[in-house]
């Protein structure tokens, strides 16, 4: 049923009749409702519900990171949803029902800010990762932007999440290095690291960059 929430002339909540009106991005929409489903989903249908599902499992742990990582970016809104539209355009691979997500091919931030030329990640004793990267600036970049670094390990290939390690608002870019902890679990665990950068006015990030697997055994 339909609400007027703010009166007889104001817009309308709900479904009335075969239209479902609701409100997006500010402004008031209105839509044909679904109808019942008859029949098998096609091939094509169980191959995009699949990997939606493999993506949004991979996706909704690191959420918050992903949303300031595509704040503004890929999509109207940005965030999330344009880290979700983007690794199902380009991270899924295999078809229905063998699809997978390669981290590799995932990107935690997204933007026209400077990427280093070089970046790198290594285990320093008591499971420190020390993140390296070279210091060079372009027109699209500043010594001030922030490093935003992040280890995502996972339970299994259902992209369960076992552990996630990260910082959106590392250290500045002009310092070279910077590092985080991680910690051995009751099971070994391969933390895919990533790196970004954001702006210092917070106006847009960087593509990041996969820097590959760093192996934390179990204590």
């Amino acid at each position: 049923m339909g609400k007027a929430t703010e009166g007889i002339l104001g817009p309308v909540k709900g479904k009335v009749g075969n239209l479902v009106w609701y409100t997006m991005y500010g402004k008031n929409v209105i839509r044909m409702a679904p109808s019942k489903r008859r029949g098998e989903k096609t091939e094509k249908e169980k191959n995009n519900t699949g990997k939606f599902a493999k993506v949004q499992a991979f996706m909704k742990p690191i959420s918050a990171f992903l949303k300031l990582g595509f704040k503004d970016y890929g999509t109207k809104t940005g965030g999330y949803r344009a880290a979700v539209s983007y690794a199902l355009n380009h991270a899924v691979t295999g078809e229905y029902p063998n699809q997978q997500i390669n981290p590799e091919l995932v990107r935690i931030s997204g933007g026209d800010l400077h990427v280093p030329v070089f970046s790198e990640a290594l285990m320093d004793e008591n499971y420190l990762l020390r993140f390296s990267w070279s210091t060079e600036i372009s027109t699209k970049g500043s010594r001030y932007d922030q490093a935003m670094l992040l280890a995502y390990a996972l339970a299994d290939e259902n992209n369960v999440s076992a552990d996630i390690a990260g910082v959106t608002t590392g250290v500045l870019r002009k310092a070279g290095t910077d590092v985080l902890q991680l910690s051995p679990a009751g099971t070994d665990l391969d933390y895919h690291v990533y790196l970004g950068f954001l702006a210092q006015d917070r106006s847009c990030q960087s593509h990041s960059v996969y820097l590959g697997k760093v192996f934390v055994p179990k204590r």
